[in-house]
């Protein structure tokens, strides 16, 4: 778009008095507020549950309570910044008919659970963190 096709303006006039723009900023704000204050708890609500009670949490909920991509906290993992914690696998035992010789087979599989962040670890580890810090008066 060129300068020859856009709307001027001038500077020191804009197109609504600011008594309009109070009150169209007066309307708008409650619908703001309320937004956000929903999204505000639900991430709060979340963060104090899941960091007071549980041992570990998944990687999606660690990310966001965090602030970091997933892509950072497998990075991470990898590095030995943040420990897995074990998760339980279960066998699963299936009968399948062999598709050449017609007979049928048991094919025994292992499902592993979701990967969980450990956050007993990783509370222990800031802790250390924090006592080993010099700028903490004792």
């Amino acid at each position: 778009m060129s300068h020859q096709n856009a709307i001027q303006v001038p500077a020191d006039k804009t197109p609504l008095s600011k008594e309009q723009l109070n009150s169209v900023v007066s309307q708008l704000l409650p619908a703001l507020e309320s937004a956000l204050s929903a999204t505000i708890v639900n991430s709060i609500s979340l963060q104090l549950t899941t960091l007071a009670n549980s041992p570990t949490i998944s990687k999606k909920d660690f990310a966001a309570i965090n602030g970091i991509s997933s892509a950072v906290l497998e990075k991470w993992i990898a590095n030995g910044v943040v420990l897995l914690a074990p998760t339980p696998s279960t066998t699963i035992t299936q009968q399948r008919k062999n598709r050449k010789t017609g007979q049928m087979q048991t094919v025994v599989m292992e499902r592993h659970g979701n990967a969980l962040i450990n956050l007993e670890a990783w509370r222990e580890k800031n802790r250390q963190q924090a006592i080993k810090c010099r700028y903490i008066n004792r």
